[in-house]
């Protein structure tokens, strides 16, 4: 997409427009309708239910947040634990595409019946939309008597925040939301939907796009919206200074290890970036890693995708998931991301790397490498990490190993 492709996406938003957007390889890898809360009718709570068919929600920026006081569900819970033990069994700390849930309070508007139809839900979403245009201009207590005036909790519209950061420390829908509504000039605050396939599963994102292109709606991805958003000096990024209120930070060794592709954070050295398959681990894994840490200050470690390595040699045997997150367990690892799935350089261009090392089997020449990178404009040096001396030190021959002994 084009610079003036985005403006037009930005431009729909303001108008009131649905727009499509992809959050990311190797996140969720789902496509979300995106909605100005303020604008939501029943037509559109109609369009997302049977077009999409994902739960309903609202995205509330950090501001909005603050001054009505909506608390993250992951961190209230564990202090009714001891009244209420299940909420210690149900502990969310094993998402398996982000360090912790966004979801806040499920709310519906005092004037609803069920808070379930579609008249009822649009109500919910676009009076919420109203009231967060005017928060701003309001103190916390004239915000929250407001909001209990015009709403009731438990209902049938969760509310997702965004945390105080937005595209910094989390890259979720929330805050891809939280971006695209701040920079069209609007409340912040947005209605969402997944929109899922026949299988069962997320619709594929092309086929998502043949929907999008077919009903004139622009498609985003997460990359876009976040290069828009780190270029975007608007008031609001430069005014706006999040309040205590105990949301989870994370390290920067939590932050790196829980990024996709198109989402890097700055250097903190010499940066080295190392990539592999990383099936089944074994010793000559960890020397390759270990080595390749002792040339710089930190380790970025480039996972290949499933398909990727289906082309390459065989299907693997542990999905890329699983192999990026054994990878960011290693010591040595300062990050583990995704690769691509086509263009080989472009997680390159995003990691900025200082020194690539290269295993000893790997592909392709060093100085064949490096010259591809410098005519990119990358001045990387490439090092050829030395062969573990050993009995086993790849893959293909512990797999023969085992044949042979499950033969035997």
């Amino acid at each position: 997409m084009t610079p003036d492709q985005l403006h037009a996406a930005i431009q729909a938003y303001r108008q009131g427009r649905f727009v499509i957007v992809y959050d990311a390889d190797g996140r969720e890898e789902e496509c979300d309708f995106f909605l100005p809360a303020e604008f939501c009718s029943p037509d559109h709570i109609r369009q997302m239910r049977m077009d999409g068919g994902g739960l309903i929600f609202l995205m509330v920026r950090p501001d909005i947040r603050d001054k009505l006081g909506l608390p993250f569900l992951q961190e209230v819970f564990p202090q009714f634990r001891k009244d209420y033990p299940v909420f210690s069994a149900l502990i969310s700390d094993d998402i398996p595409y982000d360090t912790r849930s966004s979801f806040s309070l499920a709310i519906n508007h005092r004037d609803t019946f069920t808070g379930i139809t579609d008249r009822d839900r649009a109500l919910t979403v676009s009076e919420f939309g109203k009231l967060s245009l005017k928060v701003p201009g309001m103190t916390e207590a004239e915000s929250l008597s407001r909001f209990g005036e015009h709403f009731r909790s438990p209902g049938h519209i969760s509310i997702c925040i965004g945390s105080d950061h937005i595209l910094e420390n989390r890259f979720g829908h929330t805050e891809l939301s939280c971006a695209l509504s701040t920079m069209a000039g609007l409340s912040g605050v947005s209605v969402g939907c997944e929109i899922m396939g026949d299988g069962g599963l997320a619709m594929p994102r092309e086929k998502v796009k043949e929907y999008a292109a077919e009903h004139k709606i622009p498609f985003l991805e997460g990359h876009q919206i976040i290069g828009a958003w780190r270029e975007w000096d608007g008031e609001w990024k430069r005014s706006y200074v999040p309040e205590p209120h105990g949301e989870i930070e994370l390290r920067p060794h939590d932050i790196l290890t829980s990024t996709v592709p198109g989402i890097i954070p700055g250097k903190r050295g010499k940066r080295v970036m190392a990539s592999g398959v990383f099936d089944l681990m074994h010793p000559g894994h960890l020397h390759f890693l270990r080595k390749a840490r002792e040339l710089g200050d930190e380790l970025i470690v480039v996972v290949a995708r499933d398909q990727t390595v289906q082309g390459l040699k065989r299907h693997p045997i542990v999905n890329e998931k699983a192999r990026r997150e054994m990878v960011a367990a290693m010591r040595w690892v300062d990050a583990a991301v995704l690769g691509y799935e086509t263009d080989q350089h472009r997680i390159v261009h995003e990691i900025q790397p200082d020194i690539i090392a290269l295993g000893y089997d790997q592909t392709p020449e060093t100085k064949e490498l490096a010259d591809e990178l410098w005519a990119e404009g990358l001045k990387v040096e490439v090092v050829r990490v030395d062969k573990l001396e050993g009995d086993i030190h790849a893959t293909s021959r512990l797999l023969d190993r085992i044949k042979k002994e499950a033969d035997n």
